[in-house]
């Protein structure tokens, strides 16, 4: 379970800390100074939807250090559940000051995951707008035989951060297998990072980011990809927390 001393809201029985994007910073940073692995989840709509459905998964999930709200589905079911959270942090915006404040602070960070090439470029334009950073990275198209490869090549790195980048809920499961090996002090999950952070795909315009709607703007980017995931996940997603709701309100009408 989770270490991290914050406090928490359950959506969908996944535990949420409750934090701002400073203080997952700043969290992350204090651990790459510390003996030890930690592992950092963003939680979207998909994710509380993968938990609910696959136990296994669900189990691999809890076994995280910190799950901060990636999605603003999260904010808003919080919401409706009478708790509050400070902010969306997506992991898009996220890995920015992460890799400038682990320039400054001489950090080392790899990125394993998407198609080949992508994190090569998404390392490039981190290093040119992080001078000084020290980050290497490698595809996620891996054959099962050249994975002790990959592994080694991280570990001859030696990053005190690493983003895994392999899509839900492979990424999990690939770390959960692999962090003892990795012998790195962070390890976060990150989706599709690497195709933003590269330049390859653009972000919405603003007016969806402070909205909420960033969802939409992917979905029209891919929609062949994310159809399944937006168009019936995020209905399905709606009903487990109404559900979860009516179960709150039954039990505070109880007791």
């Amino acid at each position: 379970m989770t270490t991290v001393q914050f406090d928490h809201v359950r959506v969908l029985d996944v535990p949420v800390h409750r934090l701002t994007s400073d203080q997952v910073v700043e969290t992350i940073m204090e651990w790459t100074s510390l003996p030890g692995s930690r592992v950092a989840v963003g939680v979207n709509a998909a994710v509380c939807n993968l938990a609910a459905e696959d136990r296994t998964f669900r189990t691999v999930l809890m076994r995280a250090d910190l799950l901060y709200p990636d999605g603003q589905s999260i904010v808003w079911a919080a919401r409706l559940l009478g708790v509050g959270l400070p902010e969306r942090i997506a992991t898009t915006d996220l890995v920015n000051p992460l890799a400038a404040v682990s320039a400054q602070r001489g950090k080392r960070i790899f990125l394993y995951g998407s198609a080949p090439g992508v994190a090569a470029r998404a390392a490039a334009r981190l290093r040119a707008s992080a001078p000084g950073l020290l980050i290497d990275g490698h595809d996620g198209y891996t054959a099962p035989d050249q994975m002790r490869h990959v592994i080694d090549q991280i570990r001859a790195f030696s990053p005190d951060i690493l983003f895994v980048g392999l899509g839900d809920p492979l990424q999990q499961h690939w770390i959960d297998a692999h962090r003892h090996q990795l012998n790195v002090p962070v390890i976060l999950t990150c989706g599709g990072l690497f195709d933003w952070t590269s330049g390859d795909n653009r972000r919405a315009p603003r007016w969806m980011l402070s909205s909420g709607f960033e969802w939409l703007w992917r979905l029209m980017l891919e929609p062949g990809r994310l159809a399944s995931r937006y168009l019936i996940g995020n209905p399905v997603f709606l009903f487990r927390l109404a559900r979860q709701i009516v179960r709150r309100q039954a039990q505070a009408t109880r007791s």
